[in-house]
């Protein structure tokens, strides 16, 4: 009898304990999302990524020692890294952003291990043909932006993750996309870094048909901080081409070379390597030609220094233009 007692409370504890449990699951369910909105508990963990973490992982989660484990799970990727496995790191890595996904700097490295470092050795490995070195670097590449795009996800207001996506497809030695790339600048337009904010204007001002977006960039730079932003030779020659855009709409402000240079010695310096700009990275020309001659004519500039006469090879510095203005005046007395 007493056995029988003990039995039907056992099962009448059981009852109101599942019953309990099942009246509240949904509340505390609701509270964990909450949590998870706010960032202060850990998002749900995929299923494919379970299966790709080692038994350590898995009690360091169930532990509630998730950080720990990305931590030194990211110290043993390096082991990856230094041997080129590249697929292996990017297992590690997805893990390690599962653990830990609020922390910026994993997708980071994981972005930059996979889109700069993976990418640089495919398209250096001897052993590819040039198809193959294109078709990995390409996906190394893709691997990256993919890894940058989860990640601001999570961390939508890190701006380094902006900046290095964006920095990524706008390198010159890679594959650059600067559609791509502005997409990432644009984030950083408000950004209290003036090399971020900056980065925008120089990018759209590769694109074509962006040259009037350009000019609004720059004038919004120029009246947020004209000197501090006036140090930057690119910006300088940015200010005096863009404003020469003849589709730009009547009564805009269009810098004169008088307002942005403190001499025409200096404007035709910084106008000078402007060239390898438009010719290399494909910045907006403008008016560049017509401003240029008016100033070689004026300066009475010599062939050396002319770029329509010799072509530049290297950017001039004031060393290089006070020298060969000395030579001209010597030969020219020597006659």
């Amino acid at each position: 009898m007493r056995r029988f007692k003990t039995t039907r409370n056992l099962i009448v504890i059981a009852v109101v304990l599942c019953g309990t449990g099942y009246f509240r699951m949904p509340k505390e369910q609701q509270f964990m999302e909450d949590l998870r909105e706010r960032k202060i508990a850990y998002p749900q963990i995929d299923s494919e990524i379970w299966s790709k973490m080692g038994q350590t992982s898995l009690a360091g989660t169930f532990g509630g020692l998730r950080s720990v484990m990305a931590s030194f799970m990211s110290i043993g990727a390096f082991d990856h890294f230094e041997n080129n496995n590249w697929y292996e790191l990017e297992k590690d890595f997805e893990v390690i952003t599962a653990l830990d996904p609020y922390n910026a700097y994993y997708w980071n490295t994981g972005a930059w291990h996979l889109g700069w470092n993976a990418a640089s050795w495919a398209r250096r490995n001897q052993s590819f043909s040039p198809a193959k070195q294109r078709l990995f670097e390409m996906e190394f590449l893709e691997k990256g932006d993919a890894m940058y795009r989860e990640g601001l996800k999570y961390n939508p207001a890190s701006e380094n993750l902006w900046f290095d996506r964006g920095a990524m497809w706008s390198n010159e030695f890679k594959r650059p996309d600067l559609e791509r790339a502005a997409e990432a600048f644009r984030e950083l337009r408000n950004s209290r870094n003036p090399v971020y904010r900056r980065r925008y204007l120089l990018t759209i001002a590769r694109i074509p048909g962006r040259e009037i977006e350009a000019y609004d960039e720059m004038m919004k730079l120029l009246l947020e901080n004209q000197k501090f932003h006036f140090r930057i030779p690119t910006f300088r020659v940015l200010a005096l081409i863009l404003g020469s855009n003849t589709d730009l709409p009547n009564g805009v402000l269009r810098p004169r070379i008088d307002q942005v240079f403190a001499t025409d010695e200096l404007a035709y310096l910084d106008l000078y390597n402007y060239w390898i700009r438009i010719k290399q990275d494909g910045y907006y020309p403008g008016n560049y030609e017509m401003i240029m001659k008016q100033l070689i004519d004026k300066l009475k500039v010599p062939d050396s220094l002319n770029p329509y006469i010799t072509e530049p090879k290297r950017p001039l510095y004031p060393s290089v233009w006070k020298r060969e203005f000395e030579k001209r005046d010597r030969d020219s007395s020597a006659r």
